[in-house]
């Protein structure tokens, strides 16, 4: 299954982790706070109980031993007798009890005071008056023979009243009963009370701080899913390729590129309000018929990439034709016309080939290019499909039958002076053309000619026709050409016999060197750029900005011309990275006195940015494609 779900930026998946982790880590100490809390009031109780039954014990015993059965009737028959009792009754108050007395139960079953040793003369029982029972304690310490607690835990006080039974021979002649209270309770809890409110507060805040984290990725994930959609049509934008590229592979997709045709028409003829009804249900024709697995994005005005994702039985060609033939049929009503739609698709069935995203989508793009310039409401599939059942073209014998059959095209894409708008010069890009008609890519067969005469003879034909554009025009070219090439002897001397004595066309030809490793012998380099120099042509660094070997020789060698790589220029309207980059380069160039070209420039916005910066030479899809058509 593919992972389309947008990528979380990592600080904040480190948010989301550590913040409930550090709650939870909170509220487990805050719950191990006040279970300690209650822990230490329970062995202070049971102390304190403890203290008070051994107590209790021992006069139990005294005054069982002493007066035995008759206990009760001595002290109602001798009123001296009864006051030293209660005098040493009260003996054992202390500070914490509050009221202790003696009852016995009575005949009519009610309790009755034998002894009351209540400090204030006021509040004290007499004796045999009766008791006002509010707990069962009484009952109990009778009926089991054993002592009876009930008790009650305030906030800071602890109430405690204990019935402990006066037993002789076995049976109950009495209940020692005493009320009593602890206030060590206050002193612990005023303790303990600003760490508990502590423990409290980094809880709130805590839960507080969850919450906000919370908020945070509900937002970011609305922000960034925002950002990500196109407000128009409600699928991904290019923005979204980027993303979705970092957590899968492009080994897993083919990659289709559909623009509609003479979509202008649409927007020219019935106003850009029904345009965009017309692209929003094509839009959803072609939802219906790709699948779950598959990405759909908005890559221009009317032009769309699929990501189409490769199963163990797919064809992709079938899946291209099944979304042409769709569209084809809807009928789309906006307001009062009824308008059919075609669409054009171009496919790069291996994608993953290309050293780079930008590479793969120029292929397929390529082959977009050739179904709309066939007629339109037509699918193209790049030639690689070909060579994947038939390794002929890659073979060295089979390139030399192109050659031989005349099947080397070159496609001319034009480059813009800004302050005219004019185009001054194009770049020459070879083409093989396969037996079928379709296009191959020179990066499907320049490696296996590579230091062959194949290679050289390649060579030849495209100097030829550069010479013979070259003479039928008053424009200027470029080719390119690899820093191998420039060590090439074969290549030099071939550069100089076609252009002996052309010193005019020469100097309207620019050799592009592409160059992507790092320069090891400047002084040799040096020595083959001068000579090219001295024939006349000029020089430019293609794909400048994308690794640090150029700047190196830059600095060494005669360069006339930079062209900023087509990575750097896109996006540049939103990446003020790139932006700055620009701008950098620019302002060398300045200073070196040299020219620069912006390639690849394929939105408006991105037009409007390198203007902006004070690029003065532009290329790129949106202001022209490679076509044939400028070589009539």
């Amino acid at each position: 299954m593919i992972n389309n779900k947008i990528n979380m930026n990592k600080s904040l998946m480190a948010l989301v982790v550590i913040i409930p982790i550090m709650t939870l880590l909170s509220f487990y100490i805050y719950m191990e706070y006040i279970k300690t809390k209650d822990e230490i009031f329970k062995v202070i109780q049971e102390h304190l109980m403890n203290e008070k039954m051994h107590l209790f014990k021992n006069y139990a015993h005294y005054i069982t031993l002493k007066y035995g059965k008759e206990l009760r009737t001595k002290v109602m028959t001798d009123k001296s007798l009864a006051k030293n009792l209660e005098d040493e009754l009260r003996l054992l108050q202390g500070n914490e009890i509050q009221y202790l007395y003696i009852l016995y139960k009575a005949e009519d079953g009610k309790f009755r005071y034998i002894l009351d040793a209540t400090e204030d003369e006021e509040e004290r029982a007499d004796v045999n008056q009766k008791f006002d029972v509010h707990s069962d304690i009484w009952e109990k310490a009778y009926s089991s023979k054993k002592v009876a607690i009930t008790q009650q835990q305030g906030l800071q006080t602890l109430w405690i009243t204990m019935a402990y039974p006066l037993v002789v021979e076995d049976e109950v002649i009495g209940v020692l009963g005493a009320d009593f209270t602890y206030d060590v309770y206050s002193a612990i809890v005023t303790t303990l009370s600003p760490l508990e409110k502590i423990f409290l507060y980094i809880n709130i805040f805590m839960a507080i701080m969850l919450l906000l984290a919370y908020l945070l990725v509900y937002l970011y994930y609305k922000t960034r899913k925002k950002a990500f959609i196109d407000p128009l049509t409600k699928v991904y934008n290019r923005q979204y390729l980027t993303d979705f590229l970092e957590r899968n592979s492009l080994q897993d997709y083919a990659l289709f590129i559909i623009d509609l045709d003479n979509f202008k028409h649409i927007n020219d003829n019935f106003g850009h309000d029904i345009g965009d009804e017309v692209l929003i249900s094509v839009v959803n024709t072609i939802k219906l018929n790709i699948r779950e697995n598959d990405i759909l994005i908005r890559f221009g005005g009317e032009e769309f990439l699929i990501l189409v994702y490769k199963e163990d039985t797919y064809d992709i060609v079938s899946i291209a034709n099944r979304i042409r033939e769709k569209v084809m049929r809807e009928t789309i009503f906006a307001q009062d016309s009824k308008i059919n739609m075609t669409i054009s698709i171009g496919i790069n069935p291996v994608p993953y080939k290309a050293k780079n995203i930008e590479e793969a989508i120029k292929i397929a793009d390529e082959q977009l290019y050739i179904a709309k310039s066939s007629g339109r409401n037509i699918v193209k599939i790049f030639s690689d499909v070909v060579a994947t059942k038939s390794r002929t073209t890659k073979r060295i014998s089979d390139i030399q039958d192109a050659i031989d059959s005349q099947r080397v095209q070159c496609a001319l894409q034009p480059i813009y002076w800004a302050e005219s708008n004019q185009v001054v010069k194009y770049e020459m890009l070879m083409r093989l053309v396969d037996l079928n008609g379709s296009l191959i890519m020179p990066m499907e067969f320049i490696p296996y000619i590579k230091h062959t005469q194949v290679y050289i003879n390649l060579t030849r034909i495209v100097l030829e026709r550069a010479i013979d554009l070259l003479q039928r025009n008053d424009y200027a070219l470029s080719i390119n050409l690899d820093l191998q090439d420039i060590l090439n002897e074969d290549i030099l001397l071939l550069l100089q016999e076609k252009f002996l004595d052309k010193k005019e066309l020469a100097s309207r030809l620019t050799i592009e060197i592409l160059e992507h490793e790092e320069v090891n012998d400047f002084e040799l380099i040096n020595s083959k750029l001068l000579f090219l120099k001295e024939i006349g042509f000029k020089l430019a660094i293609d794909d400048f900005g994308s690794g640090y070997a150029n700047f190196r020789y830059l600095m060494s060698f005669d360069i006339d011309i930079l062209k900023i790589d087509g990575s750097i220029i896109k996006n540049i309207d939103k990446d003020k990275t790139a932006y700055n980059i620009v701008k950098a380069i620019v302002a060398f160039a300045k200073e070196m006195n040299m020219d620069v070209v912006a390639e690849q420039i394929e939105t408006k916005e991105e037009l409007e940015t390198v203007l902006e910066i004070g690029v003065k030479y532009l290329q790129g899809y949106y202001l022209g494609r490679p076509s044939f058509e400028y070589n009539k």
